[in-house]
């Protein structure tokens, strides 16, 4: 009985106008595919090539069967689409911190969800998500500022500034782009520890000895944008968060220190480098959209 993938060669090799050229197309030795389209005549009982010292053509059999072949492969390929309607989607346990969580990961899970069972998991800092990765209970995770190991690998997906979040009231005390130290001087609302944006405003002032007064700590972005619109202080956030404040009460400055962000980065283990590359990919095309 002709097999699928002995029409496949075939096919590929009248396309390709020659053995070779068809045999390095398909990825395999001349020999091979020679090999099998000689199965497939013997299978025939009949010619499908006259070889000659200019090539290969086509016996009238050989005409035949390149007709109908590329009507069955195609064939072939929408009865597998048209199956997969029936098939069990993998599942995919994607983790990340919260202000990626909310204004980034929806859009991955949406180019995801119609080929895959999506889990979305999230969480308050980068140590539980790589965590979730090591113990095998995230296939991939959206983090921060990762330190490399190697029970998982690393892939950089962009830089993003923080930006500073101030009441109108203080828009005549200076301009944008804003010092850390013109940025202090504000009553400050910070993230509740344990919390990554919290931790790196912390390591940053402690690294450049820049002298700061905490005044109100909170759980959500939400809640700080309510208490900055409110006139209660100022605070950090990333700029995917940023640029989603709508708020009329709440001036968005940015940072004169371009290092004042944070690397987001997308960990998993080396077994799933293959899906990796379809994620990586796909934000890629997302965050210029932003």
């Amino acid at each position: 009985m002709v097999k699928l993938i002995q029409l496949k060669y075939f096919v590929s090799t009248v396309e390709a106008g020659s053995v070779t050229t068809a045999a390095r197309n398909l990825f395999i030795s001349q020999p091979a595919l020679s090999k099998q389209i000689t199965q497939l005549e013997n299978e025939l009982n009949c010619e499908l090539f006259l070889r000659k010292t200019t090539g290969i053509e086509l016996t009238e059999a050989g005409k035949h069967l390149y007709q109908k072949g590329i009507e069955l492969l195609k064939a072939a390929e929408e009865l597998s689409s048209e199956m997969n309607q029936y098939a069990k989607k993998q599942t995919i346990k994607i983790g990340a911190l919260p202000s990626i969580g909310t204004h980034f990961l929806p859009a991955v899970v949406n180019r995801l969800r119609e080929e895959y069972k999506i889990e979305v998991l999230i969480k308050d800092t980068t140590e539980e998500l790589v965590r979730l990765v090591e113990n095998n209970q995230a296939d991939f995770v959206f983090a921060q500022d990762v330190v490399s190991n190697r029970n998982f690998v690393m892939e950089n997906i962009c830089w993003e500034p923080y930006d500073a979040i101030l009441p109108m009231s203080v828009i005549s005390r200076g301009v944008s782009p804003l010092s850390i130290t013109e940025f202090v001087e504000n009553q400050l609302i910070i993230h509740k520890h344990p919390c990554d944006i919290r931790s790196f405003f912390e390591y940053y002032c402690k690294k450049n000895k820049i002298d700061y007064e905490l005044g109100i700590e909170l759980e959500t972005n939400e809640s700080i944008v309510a208490f900055v619109s409110s006139g209660l202080g100022a605070s950090i956030m990333p700029r995917m968060v940023s640029r989603n404040v709508k708020d009329q009460s709440a001036l968005i400055m940015e940072f004169a220190d371009k290092q004042f962000g944070r690397s987001i980065d997308l960990l998993y283990k080396p077994s799933s480098k293959k899906m990796a590359k379809t994620i990586i990919a796909l934000t890629k095309e997302i965050i210029p959209e932003g």
